[in-house]
C-alpha cells in the first residue's frame, strides 16, 4: 500500500511541475505577445517555400528571420544552404522553434533574442510575418543596417514607405489572401 501511495504522490508531483512549467511558458509567450504586439501566426506551408524560393537564396548566404515562431522559414532556408538564423522572444514559439529544428535535423539556429537589438548588417536576406503597427519601426531598422543588395520578404504586411520591387499575389482573385513583399536594399 505505501509503495502504491509513493507512486501517486510522485506521479502527482511530476503531473504539478510540468502543468507549472507549461503555465509558466504559455503566460511569458502571453506577455511577450503584449510588448511586441505580434501574436504566433503560422504561415502555410506551400507559402513558406514560395517565400524562399522568390529570395534564391545561395548556400552559404546569411539568413534571418525577424520574429521566427516556429522556425519554418529558418528550415527551408538551411535546406537551401544558407546560414539561418531565428530571433523570436515568445518563450512558447522558441520551445516549438528547438523543437521543429531538432526533429528535421536543420543546421538553422533560434535565439532568444528581440531583433531590434540584433545587428542584421550582414544579412543577405531577411524575412517578416508582423503585422502593419511595427512595420514603420522595421523598415528603418532594415534601411539603416541592410547591405546594398540584400533581399527582403515581408507576408502579409508591407513596408510603409519602401516600394518593393515586387508583389507576389498568391490568390490573385482573393482581396482578402496574403501578399508577399519583396524588397531588395539599394
Amino acid at each position: 500500500m505505501t509503495t502504491l501511495i509513493i507512486v501517486l504522490y510522485s506521479l502527482l508531483i511530476i503531473v504539478a511541475t510540468f502543468s507549472l512549467l507549461l503555465s509558466l511558458l504559455i503566460g511569458t509567450s502571453a506577455i511577450a505577445v503584449f510588448i511586441v504586439k505580434v501574436p504566433f501566426v503560422p504561415t502555410p506551408q506551400k507559402n513558406v517555400k514560395i517565400v524562399i524560393d522568390q529570395l534564391d537564396l545561395k548556400p552559404g548566404q546569411i539568413f534571418y528571420d525577424l520574429g521566427c515562431g516556429d522556425a519554418r522559414f529558418l528550415i527551408e532556408a538551411a535546406k537551401r544552404g544558407a546560414m539561418a538564423t531565428g530571433f523570436e522572444i515568445a518563450p512558447w514559439a522558441i520551445w516549438r522553434a528547438k523543437l521543429n529544428i531538432f526533429f528535421q535535423k536543420s543546421q538553422a539556429k533560434v535565439l532568444y533574442k528581440n531583433f531590434y537589438n540584433v545587428n542584421l548588417t550582414d544579412a543577405d536576406a531577411v524575412f517578416c510575418f508582423l503585422i502593419d503597427v511595427v512595420m514603420p519601426k522595421v523598415e528603418k531598422k532594415l534601411q539603416q543596417e541592410l547591405k546594398p543588395g540584400a533581399l527582403i520578404a515581408c507576408y502579409g504586411f508591407k513596408l510603409p514607405n519602401w516600394p518593393p520591387e515586387k508583389i507576389v499575389d498568391l490568390k490573385p482573385f482573393d482581396k482578402r489572401a496574403s501578399k508577399i513583399y519583396i524588397y531588395k536594399k539599394h
